[in-house]
């Protein structure tokens, strides 16, 4: 079966890449250590065992250590690879025991560990063979051991961790499908640091090698060449020099122009996620981390600018017609609901209006429309409309559903004309008065569209005679009226004093209506 490059591998072939990720990375170290102590630097020139019995011992300690190095993964990773098939057959990625989880994200480093402690004990026992049993001298047995500990343990390791963890990263979102990775009990290792290996380990490494060849080569070199083994050796310090130098230099320099921006992205990011969508983040180069860092600050720009398009329209609509449409992608579904409507209508604006300056009026409206929609809003009630001087409400609408909506509707109304009554009077204005009207009915809430343009509101029989009834307000002389239907739904609620007023015909409305005066 072949995979797509997005397509997770399957868990039997993880299972068998990862653990023999340590196989083809080490046998390759250890076939380089070999040719290059058997053929190129056969020994410093000194006894050696003979060609059978250097194979002989190569292909032994070798063959032991990749299969317990391999068996040992294998057990380590066995129980990640069986949480892979139990994910992948359904059962939710909550339910993996953390300690399954932390072994995900260190199994790539583990592989690289076993196997650095692998080419430690290669070198452990060609030091005692070499040694002991051959006799060969300190030195060379010394050099023997360096150069498989220090140079083809690093190198074969680092090479099967990569190999490792470049398999790994494709199973880790099967453990984390939220990206939520564990951090405690996880051994981190920064990208710094890992460039810095690398440079470590391509350009050290070899040139330390080269030393250690050279002062070998000096055993074998007739005295009447030593003077031109030194000059030799005298040009390739300097360049080993040189070369350490400018290899640090290098590392150090390509590893802090990658990690500092990644570092200003983190932080960026962190900003952002706390609710900072000023954060900006330092664009420095024209490579692909400066076109990075560019289109965060693109990306944020625009979440700010759907910031500001979110609350303006939560002020040009109500906050939970606003916050709905958001969650639900401007789709507000018209539902037949048996509610609670209210009008509220700003007594002697008419006429206010004429003789007062502009300014005024507006400060009238403002102070009017804030002290309704403080009040309706504590009572979950949602504004569905603002007419000029007036203002439609909805009680136990599809958008706040509330079994007592008569009950809140009322105690809304209430509420409204004592924070009237109470708010300072305006300067040449006096103080504001307002008219109400309730009714409890079946009515139909939701979106209504014209062409492109998209209005939340309420309309049905209830929401007309709630309309007409606060028209009644003056000529009954109370301030809040409501039908027999809220009446009826309100029963015996405490708190609530209902006047009735007998049956009053409403314009638009067949049969007349029973209304009640609610005492404030």
């Amino acid at each position: 079966m072949r995979l797509s490059p997005a397509e997770p591998l399957q868990p039997e072939l993880l299972s068998q890449i990862t653990g023999l990720a340590l196989i083809p990375a080490n046998a390759a170290g250890a076939a380089a250590v070999y040719l290059y102590f058997s053929y190129v630097d056969p020994w410093g020139g000194r006894p050696q065992p003979n060609a059978e019995t250097a194979f002989l011992l190569f292909t032994v300690i070798t063959s032991v250590l990749l299969v317990v190095t391999t068996l040992l993964g294998n057990r380590w990773t066995r129980p990640v690879h069986r949480w892979s098939l139990r994910l992948r057959a359904g059962k939710p990625a909550s339910e993996v025991p953390v300690a399954i989880r932390r072994r995900v994200l260190n199994a790539a480093l583990m592989i690289g560990l076993l196997s650095l402690g692998a080419w430690f004990a290669a070198g452990l026992f060609y030091l005692v063979v070499l040694g002991g049993w051959y006799g060969i001298g300190t030195f060379e047995t010394l050099r023997i051991f360096l150069t498989i500990v220090l140079v083809g343990g690093p190198v074969a390791s680092a090479l099967a961790f990569l190999v490792s963890e470049y398999h790994w990263r494709r199973e880790i979102p099967l453990f984390f499908p939220d990206g939520d990775l564990e951090r405690t009990g996880v051994l981190r290792l920064p990208i710094r640091v890992r460039l810095l290996v690398t440079f470590l380990l391509t350009s050290i490494l070899p040139l330390l090698l080269t030393i250690m060849l050279d002062l070998s080569l000096k055993r074998r070199v007739p005295e009447t060449l030593s003077g031109v083994w030194r000059e030799f050796v005298r040009a390739q310090l300097f360049l080993v020099g040189i070369t350490a130098v400018a290899s640090t230099t290098m590392a150090f320099l390509v590893a802090r122009f990658i990690h500092r921006p990644i570092q200003a992205l983190r932080h960026g990011m962190a900003e952002v996620a706390a609710g900072d969508l000023t954060a900006r983040v330092p664009v420095r180069s024209t490579d692909e981390l400066g076109e990075l860092n560019k289109h965060f600050n693109s990306m944020v720009e625009q979440l700010r600018l759907a910031g500001q398009a979110r609350e303006l329209f939560g002020r040009y609509v109500s906050p939970a017609v606003a916050r709905q449409a958001l969650e639900r992608g401007g789709i507000l579904d018209s539902t037949v609901v048996r509610a609670t409507a209210m009008f509220v209508d700003l007594r002697g604006f008419t006429a206010m209006a004429q003789r007062a300056d502009v300014k005024d009026v507006v400060r009238v409206l403002n102070a009017f429309y804030a002290t309704v929609e403080r009040v309706c809003e504590r009572e979950s009630g949602v504004v569905t409309q603002f007419l000029g001087d007036g203002v439609v409400v909805v009680f136990g609408g599809p958008l706040r559903p509330a079994d007592d909506h008569a009950r809140r509707a009322v105690r809304a109304a209430i509420s409204v004309q004592w924070a009237l009554m109470n708010h300072p009077a305006l300067p040449g204005l006096g103080r504001l008065q307002a008219g109400i009207g309730i009714c409890t009915g079946d009515m139909v809430a939701g979106n209504i569209r014209a062409n492109e343009r998209v209005v939340y509101t309420i309309v049905g029989d209830a929401v007309n005679q709630a309309a007409r009834l606060q028209v009644k307000t003056r000529d009954v002389g109370a301030p809040i009226l409501v039908t027999a239907s809220t009446r009826d739904v309100l029963g015996d609620s405490d708190g609530v004093w209902l006047r009735p007023c007998g049956a009053l015909p409403l314009r638009g409305i067949d049969a007349p209506v029973e209304v009640f005066a609610v005492e404030i």
